[in-house]
């Protein structure tokens, strides 16, 4: 799965979610206590009539009937961030899962629909996951960033994991696609806590996505701008997953997936991605989609990517 609006299934049906505050729900007694000092504000999302259409579409009613979405607010190097976590609404003790998600700015936030459809799906397995939307976005303070301090805004959930005690700190998970692949990488350099991590069309090496998109090019312009050209060098090959693997715990194996047919990411990032890890003897699978594009809950692939993502959690959390 990955990070993208669903926009183009909206347009005119589209109806603004329902949210219920957390004092208010039926399900209280489920939920963390407050007050928190890491989390500021809590909603429980309700997915609308239109949204549990397009959930049954895709998937069944168990996504929104048999889990509890919530959508946060979270302190974050002191700055308020927004996020979701979600997770089985039947009490015990699950997993949790790091869902790193893709886009910049507010183009590919989660939204209380895909949080139904990404997060939620997920979490009916048996896990609770939990998902940044990055400092600077969607109502989020501070600018955007990218590659800098969203990667601490992405850690900083399992700190807020830790608030729901449902959560098994003792067996997390890792998972980013797109932009949230190298959110992912970067993470994976960085901590050594993950006992198994997942890439779907996952960036692995700025240098070379530079020079096949110019949107692309300019943002890491942006990004750069007062850089040196050594600096520049140092800072996108930090950011690239073919250049930082040798930091992974090999401990932690890792799935690759990627689509034949993704023009936004193409299959040569998991393809040397794959290559680099093979070099360095890190357990990896890495798993082709045939006919799969960049946005697999609008070509279908999704099925596939989720009994592959299934498997994999099942076999190393």
């Amino acid at each position: 799965m990955l990070g993208f609006s669903l926009l183009y299934f909206l347009e005119s049906e589209h109806q603004p979610t329902k949210q219920i505050p957390v004092e208010h729900s039926h399900t209280i007694s489920y939920l963390p206590p407050m007050p928190s000092t890491i989390i500021t504000d809590r909603q429980i999302v309700t997915a609308n009539a239109f949204q549990r259409r397009m959930i049954e579409k895709l998937y069944d009613t168990s996504v929104y009937e048999n889990t509890i979405v919530e959508n946060i607010t979270y302190l974050s190097g002191g700055l308020k961030v927004k996020g979701y976590v979600a997770s089985p609404k039947e009490a015990g003790s699950y997993p949790v899962l790091l869902w790193n998600r893709g886009g910049y700015k507010d183009g590919g936030a989660i939204e209380d629909l895909t949080s139904f459809l990404i997060l939620a799906s997920t979490a009916l397995w048996g896990y609770v996951v939990v998902a940044s939307q990055y400092r600077g976005n969607m109502g989020g303070e501070r600018e955007a960033d990218f590659g800098g301090k969203d990667l601490d805004d992405a850690l900083t959930m399992l700190d807020v994991a830790k608030e729901y005690p449902q959560a098994d700190l003792s067996r997390v998970a890792i998972e980013g696609a797109s932009r949230g692949g190298m959110t992912t990488y970067r993470a994976l350099a960085r901590e050594h806590r993950f006992k198994c991590a997942m890439i779907h069309a996952g960036i692995s090496d700025i240098f070379a996505l530079e020079k096949e998109d110019e949107r692309f090019a300019k943002l890491v312009d942006k990004i750069t701008t007062d850089l040196s050209p050594d600096e520049r060098t140092t800072k996108l090959s930090s950011l690239s997953g073919v250049y930082i693997a040798e930091q992974f715990d090999k401990k932690c194996p890792i799935l690759l997936m990627h689509g034949t047919d993704d023009e936004a990411v193409s299959i040569s990032h998991s393809e040397a991605m794959a290559k680099e890890l093979t070099r360095l003897e890190h357990p990896h699978e890495f798993k082709i989609i045939e006919n799969g594009g960049h946005i697999s809950l609008k070509d279908g692939s999704y099925k596939e990517i989720d009994v592959l993502r299934k498997a994999w959690l099942a076999k190393y959390l």
